[in-house]
C-alpha cells in the first residue's frame, strides 16, 4: 500500500489528476487473492470511502488475517 500513496501523490505532484473511485479501483486490482473476500463485502455493501478509510480498512483487515499480528 505505501507505494501506491507513493504514486498517488507523485500523480498530484505532477498536477495531473486520478478521481477518487479510479484510486480506489487501482487500490483493489493490486491486492492479492487473500483479500478476496474484503473485496465481495465492499462490492456488496455498495460502500463509499474515501481512499484513507478504505487503507485504514485494509490494514484491519490485513492485521485480522494475520491473528492480531503487526507485519
Amino acid at each position: 500500500m505505501p507505494k501506491l500513496m507513493g504514486f498517488f501523490a507523485e500523480v498530484e505532484d505532477n498536477r495531473a489528476e486520478l478521481d477518487v473511485n479510479t484510486q480506489i479501483e487501482i487500490v483493489f486490482k493490486s491486492l492479492t487473492n487473500e483479500f478476496a473476500s474484503f473485496k465481495v463485502t465492499y462490492n456488496l455493501g455498495n460502500k463509499t470511502l474515501t481512499l484513507t478509510q478504505l487503507m485504514k480498512k485494509l490494514q484491519s483487515y490485513k492485521l485480522m488475517l494475520n491473528g492480531g499480528m503487526s507485519v
